[in-house]
């Protein structure tokens, strides 16, 4: 070898080498898995979090939870029920296929097909034409004041490869039957899917032909889901991963007191609460449903030590809430944010008086590791209201199982949490767990609370422009819904996020993990 190749090699290698060693890789775990790579095939937070970084929409929230543009460029409207999109050019998706009309097209109709977890979030609209390549208009069935809302929530795919793997319909969770999407997903977003062993590990990577200006400077991006918290802690503090959302309150002040990791805290839209049947003649194993009686309702509701929870299990970190609005949200009222207190003769009292003076048995339900300390505030809930005779039967089910069981109306009293996401106003809370169920609304209040006026008004809401008619009714909602104990309301969640101080991350309210933002050292 002559001395020019030699030292050729040399510099070769010796490039490469400082390039491995410059490689970011962000090793992130959590509690749950990520459903599938279908963006369209559930409504369910954790997933559209991690997966927002491979798909995008037309319109995206950016770090100030600021609506901007994403895949469209710019927009007007035309009328009250047509707006004009004009789409962003030279954008590929990750397998080389240009982004057109086309794709937004196939997107909404996939969904927005009968029976996508979608549907109800697409349901103002009428229906999408394309003018040419990149531009399209679309109508809307009536005045709608949050479509930009709706459509940093809604993920735009390939067509040509969504066709090419058999996947034009959004993928069946409860199945997963024949579900190339479980592992597979092509996007335009700054992370490609690199590969993806379900239960054990998904790689995401850098995509380099990203269209917008790459402020991170990860590359390569490891999720590993690790249900226990104790190991998941144990996880972090060992240096075996880098980054876990939602540090448990008990370990908190362990991570921060450890040499190179912090915790990064934010208040979360998220308002944890109890839903129930309130509908059905009678409640399993009981010839009455006593959750149809606004006293009995009020009763759970006053045997629930709040502020116990917040002291013993979420140690220090939430809000107890009246109403299911947080503080950060729009048209958010304090004046109606506040409870009824924690009283055992009170509630006792609410109990003899509907009937129920030696209590009844209740079926509960909730879901293992959707929230923090979820199974116990559950357990706690528990023992709380066998102090006023109500005997609750617990089950715990794996998040995928309760998201499919609870909007089928499987449960007769079970926890949830709702953050107003992904269009961050009231009308995603009220339109999706207050109203009556019927078609795509209420769709979380599965024989649930029902009140015509409330009915009569979220449509209303979700059509008028003037803040000031808007904030009236929002508040009108609210009220309606606190004073007739529509849900046993507990807490807003704070964000706890546990990292190495080596990760420069940014905790927003709606707790989406938006990697483009993020830096290592």
């Amino acid at each position: 070898m002559n001395r020019y190749l030699k030292l050729l090699l040399l510099a070769s290698c010796a490039g490469l080498a400082v390039s491995a060693a410059e490689a970011k890789t962000l090793r992130f775990a959590e509690s749950q898995e990520i459903s599938s790579m279908d963006p369209h095939a559930a409504r369910e937070d954790f997933t559209l979090s991690l997966i927002g970084n491979v798909y995008e929409g037309l319109v995206r929230w950016n770090k100030e939870l600021k609506i901007e543009p994403a895949l469209a460029e710019s927009w007007e409207t035309l009328s009250d029920t047509q707006w004009r999109f004009h789409l962003r050019k030279g954008v590929e998706f990750h397998n080389g296929n240009p982004f057109t009309a086309d794709d937004v097209i196939f997107s909404y109709e996939r969904a927005g097909s009968p029976g996508s977890p979608f549907a109800g979030l697409l349901e103002p609209i009428a229906g999408i034409a394309k003018v040419d390549d990149h531009t399209i208009d679309i109508t809307l069935k009536r005045k709608y004041a949050l479509l930009l809302n709706d459509f940093a929530g809604w993920y735009i795919l390939d067509k040509e490869f969504q066709e090419s793997i058999g996947a034009q319909k959004p993928l069946d969770l409860s199945t997963n039957t024949g579900g190339a999407m479980i592992t597979q997903g092509i996007g335009t977003g700054p992370f490609k899917v690199a590969s993806r062993e379900p239960d054990v590990k998904t790689v995401f990577v850098a995509n380099e032909k990203w269209w917008d200006k790459r402020e991170h400077n990860i590359d390569e991006i490891v999720y590993t889901p690790i249900a226990n918290n104790a190991t998941r802690v144990a996880a972090l503090l060992s240096g075996e991963v880098d980054f876990i959302r939602n540090a448990p309150p008990q370990d908190v002040a362990r991570i921060e007191g450890t040499p190179g990791m912090q915790i990064m805290r934010a208040p979360h839209l998220r308002n944890i609460f109890y839903g129930m049947d309130q509908q059905s003649k009678t409640l399993p194993g009981l010839d009455s449903n006593p959750l149809a009686d606004v006293r009995v309702r009020k009763a759970i509701y006053q045997a629930i030590d709040i502020d116990g929870i917040k002291r013993s299990i979420m140690r220090d970190n939430s809000r107890p809430s009246a109403i299911m609005m947080a503080p950060q949200l729009p048209f958010y009222d304090a004046s109606l944010d506040v409870r009824s207190p924690f009283d055992i003769e009170a509630s006792k009292a609410l109990l003899k008086e509907a009937g129920y003076a030696d209590g009844f048995t209740l079926p509960m339900d909730c879901p293992a590791g959707s929230f923090i300390n979820d199974e116990q505030i559950c357990q706690a809930t528990v023992g709380m209201l066998a102090k006023v005779g109500i005997k609750a039967q617990l089950t715990m089910h794996p998040p995928v199982q309760f998201d499919t069981e609870l909007p089928a109306g499987k449960y007769s009293f079970y926890m949830l949490g709702w953050a107003g996401l992904p269009t961050l106003d009231a009308y995603n809370i009220i339109s999706a767990t207050f109203h009556t169920p019927t078609g795509d609304l209420g769709a979380w209040n599965p024989k649930g609370y029902s009140n015509a006026r409330v009915d009569e008004l979220i449509p209303q809401i979700g059509t008028e422009y003037d803040t000031e008619k808007r904030q009236e009714m929002i508040s009108e909602v609210m009220k309606l819904h606190r004073d007739e104990v529509g849900k046993i309301m507990l807490h807003q969640q704070f964000l706890t996020w546990g990292m190495s101080d080596k990760v420069h991350a940014i905790v927003p309210a709606d707790e989406y993990t938006r990697f483009w933002y993020y830096t290592m050292d």
